[in-house]
């Protein structure tokens, strides 16, 4: 997941509007996923190495993901994570990048800092397309991020991560529950729900 199709138009550099068309559809979105507080959904990851599928839980900056192989808890600062390949826990205080790949609002979020948004024509009429390049390619593995986003409801519908070494990752969101009220101990790490005896690893 770690490394979790556009080529990127150069006339679009040439129409300075795009940008801020593009930016103000992520505002929004960012604004629309604060004032609902609490979401779940399900989702699909798709690597170069597979696709897994699961739920997520998320609030702020806080999530929870869970899926058959792996359960992953975040509460802002420390990240929890089991695998049933490895039978542990393995905790850790992700980077910003780190947690692009695997909550979508961190990406979405975080834009005004590290990325240019361009709003692109979409090929369906219910999504916006918006895509984003990073302001300092040299600091960064992502070579672009494209997001679908619902032009009725104002959520991310399909995310994809090109990386500098031509790998990608794809993130489809469905299902979605607004307004959830999560308690804060959603987003620790739960004992209950991993085997008994599970070997805990901190790494940080």
């Amino acid at each position: 997941m770690k490394k979790l199709l556009l080529v990127f138009i150069a006339s679009v550099f040439a129409l300075p509007t795009f940008a801020s068309n593009g930016e103000r559809i992520i505002t929004k979105l960012v604004e629309n996923y604060k004032a609902q507080n609490g979401i779940s959904a399900n989702y699909s990851i798709t690597t170069d190495q597979g696709n897994t599928t699961g739920q997520i839980a998320m609030q702020g900056n806080k999530f929870r993901m869970s899926s058959a192989d792996l359960i992953c808890w975040y509460d802002g600062k420390t990240q929890w994570s089991y695998s049933t390949m490895t039978d542990e826990v393995c905790i850790t205080e992700p980077t910003d990048e780190e947690l692009q790949m695997v909550n979508p609002y961190s990406i979405i979020s975080n834009f005004r800092h590290a990325f240019n948004a361009f709003l692109m024509k979409s090929d369906t009429e219910s999504n916006h397309e918006v895509l984003m390049k990073p302001k300092t390619p040299k600091s960064t593995d992502i070579a672009s991020v494209t997001i679908w986003v619902s032009k009725q409801k104002y959520l991310p519908m399909k995310i994809l991560f090109k990386m500098n070494d031509n790998t990608s990752i794809v993130i489809v969101m469905s299902n979605y529950k607004c307004k959830q009220s999560f308690k804060p101990s959603t987003f620790t790490y739960d004992k209950s729900l991993v085997p008994e005896g599970t070997k805990v690893v901190d790494l940080r």
